[in-house]
């Protein structure tokens, strides 16, 4: 077993008290655009209300499955002087990854808290909370780094943050030989596929990193060899959504 198993809630919490002491959110704006067809907030939509209501932010939930009502929607967002961030909660209904990418890439990038127009002026939340992570567990920057999941909408961003930071960085995905994980001491997973990474590909007493949605890139028997992990859930997913409120900060 794991000698560290990270608890995301407790360090969520540990930021969320230093940002509700500051109290710089007070008063701030939130849209959140809700865009799978349901009238009621998903769960992780409701986490970013109760998260932003307890730092004292202004959060609004925006529901819709049609995409140019969604784009609409944006574009009034995007220059209403009372809105201070926007948030598309992903997936978008009956969009393809050329048309998410193309709406998320109108989110003005002084308001894109999520960091998903590649011009936004934030850093990605995700990638804030791996960020995080890498210093609880004392990630050094000579510690060989893989990321697996490097061409996905995750890895793409977080793979050139890390190189800025001074990591040494390896990237796979899907169809690599993974097998050649057993050189790097840190492994980040990012593919949402359940299991991917297996026990054979990790060296002993690695430390991961796991992304993977819902149920975690790490089988059981690769988690038994790590030294420190981070679960799936209760481990990235709480940072992610404090981080987001960090980024509403910083406007």
């Amino acid at each position: 077993m794991p000698k560290l198993i990270l608890n995301g809630k407790n360090e969520a919490d540990k930021i969320a008290l230093f940002l509700e002491e500051s109290e710089k959110l007070l008063g701030k704006s939130l849209l959140i655009l809700q865009c799978d067809g349901r009238t009621e907030d998903s769960t992780y939509v409701r986490l970013k209300r109760e998260m932003g209501e307890r730092l004292g932010v202004l959060v609004s939930v925006s529901y819709t499955k049609d995409k140019d009502e969604l784009r609409e929607i944006l574009n009034d967002a995007n220059t209403d002087d009372t809105i201070d961030g926007i948030l598309i909660q992903l997936p978008i209904a009956g969009a393809t990854k050329e048309e998410t990418e193309q709406i998320v890439g109108t989110i003005y990038p002084s308001k894109d808290i999520d960091g998903l127009n590649p011009k936004s002026k934030f850093i990605p939340a995700v990638v804030r909370a791996v960020e995080r992570i890498m210093e609880i567990f004392n990630v050094d920057s000579d510690q060989p780094v893989a990321v697996v999941g490097a061409l996905g909408e995750v890895g793409k961003r977080l793979m050139p943050r890390l190189v800025t930071l001074g990591y040494k960085v390896k990237g796979f995905d899907k169809g690599d030989n993974l097998a050649d994980l057993k050189d790097c001491e840190v492994v980040i997973g990012s593919t949402g596929v359940e299991g991917l990474i297996k026990g054979d590909m990790v060296q002993n007493g690695f430390v991961g990193i796991d992304l993977g949605y819902p149920k975690g890139d790490f089988s059981g028997d690769a988690l038994a060899k790590a030294l420190m992990i981070t679960p799936v859930p209760g481990g990235v997913g709480p940072l992610t959504v404090v981080e987001l409120f960090e980024n509403l900060g910083e406007i």
